[in-house]
């Protein structure tokens, strides 16, 4: 399992019930907006896990192994959710796998597999990055992808929100837009921790 998705799965166990109810995702034309920023909390009394809030983007870090004893393992993730809910319809996270970067997605599991998660600025015909799926668990299936010195500079460049694009089980197109607000910070901020 990639160093980058052990965090993701972590948040995943704590939206479980919410991620297990059958849920379709959104339509191209639903509006997704980010969880609402939530102020950082105070430090836990568990230094296992740690985060830290950059505007739309938090930086979670979780100390893995037996007894929390191994390295800390951390990512930059946005949670996503439907406009009017509080229920999360997607996450998607950047972190290191060893020295990679990658940039993982977490959707719910009612999707199709005949076509791979592109990233996209919308309405524009290019640069487009297609992420690949890895795998699926009761809850969610994962799709991740390398960023690359052309995606890292896209990233690190907007700042209005990017997409990426899906079918879902009913082959139908979906949409996600993720807003990039706070994360340039965020990225700094994990190129800070120790790998």
């Amino acid at each position: 399992m990639r160093r980058a998705a052990i965090c993701a799965l972590a948040a995943l166990a704590f939206a479980a019930p919410a991620l297990a109810q059958p849920q379709t995702p959104p339509a191209p034309t639903a509006p997704a907006k980010p969880a609402a920023a939530q102020p950082a909390p105070a430090p836990a009394a568990d230094p296992a896990q740690t985060t830290a809030t950059y505007a739309d983007w938090v930086l979670r870090c979780v100390r893995t192994g037996d007894k929390n004893a191994g390295p800390r393992v951390c990512e930059v993730v946005q949670t996503m959710v439907l406009q009017g809910q509080q229920q999360p319809v997607a996450q998607v996270a950047v972190g290191y796998d060893k020295n990679e970067l990658r940039m993982t997605l977490l959707l719910p599991p009612a999707v199709s597999f005949s076509r791979t998660p592109t990233l996209s600025v919308p309405g524009l015909t290019g640069p487009h990055f297609d992420l690949a799926w890895r795998r699926c668990l009761p809850n969610g299936c994962f799709a991740d992808m390398p960023v690359g010195v052309e995606l890292l500079k896209l990233l690190r460049s907007r700042g209005e929100p990017m997409q990426i694009a899906f079918k879902d089980a009913g082959e139908r197109d979906g949409a996600l837009p993720f807003s990039m607000r706070g994360l340039v910070p965020a990225l700094d901020a994990l190129a800070k921790e120790p790998r």
